[in-house]
């Protein structure tokens, strides 16, 4: 079957389920922040990510203490979220994940179908990347703004501040959001030549009719 996309537009194409794939995964894991919790010398490594949270201490009680919990979860809600800051990082990061993956779920249906997307077309979805990619750079630049909440600080040390992450480390989860930000910067690039040209199927006959004119003058003439 006929595609839209040029040569170029193939590649476009796989960077961009590449970026997306890294994007979901990154917004969907909790490893955007590593430190570790002690309590009674017990210690655990802490996971936060945008919108959910890996072992973290919690007070019984029934026994009245602070014990650990080995688990994944969300935050009950919105608002229970630790900073501000977070709450616009998580709704920045799906937004951008979410037009991102849009965008590759039209452009992978043109690697097969012609009229999908154009020439004309390829640029308006490199734009719709580019809004995507700094999406995902705003939830990155607010992240770090919310490191200085009481619940990073049990995990990361009272040193912890904004854009110092104080004993914990960046994830591999959150470099991957930046990484995949940036690829889709590269694709935007790539849209300007990822549309195929139309070929003017009227130029052929056109050339033909002038061919008969020409041909009935000469004769005419004669």
């Amino acid at each position: 079957m006929a595609s839209g996309l040029s040569g170029i537009g193939f590649a476009w194409t796989m960077l961009s389920c590449i970026a997306t794939a890294l994007i979901i995964v990154a917004v969907l894991s909790p490893e955007w922040l590593i430190g570790k919790v002690v309590v009674d010398n017990h210690h655990m490594p802490a996971y936060f990510g945008a919108y959910k949270r890996c072992n973290y201490a919690v007070y019984d009680r029934t026994t009245k203490k602070v014990t650990l919990v080995k688990e994944c979860g969300i935050y009950e809600s919105f608002a229970a979220m630790p900073s501000l800051y977070w709450q616009l990082a998580a709704v920045s990061a799906f937004s951008g994940a979410a037009l991102s993956l849009m965008l590759v779920l039209l452009l992978i249906p043109s690697m097969c179908l012609r009229e999908v997307v154009t020439h004309g077309t390829a640029p308006v979805v490199g734009f719709f990347q580019i809004i995507a990619a700094i999406l995902l750079s705003t939830a990155g630049v607010l992240y770090p703004f919310g490191w200085d909440s009481q619940e990073v600080r049990d995990a990361c040390g009272d040193q912890a501040d904004k854009f110092n992450p104080g004993a914990c480390q960046v994830g591999k989860a959150f470099k991957s959001m930046c990484l995949g930000a940036g690829m889709l910067v590269l694709c935007c690039l790539l849209s300007f030549c990822g549309g195929k040209k139309r070929k003017r199927r009227w130029s052929l006959a056109v050339r033909q009719d002038e061919v008969i004119r020409g041909y009935e003058q000469a004769s005419t003439k004669a």
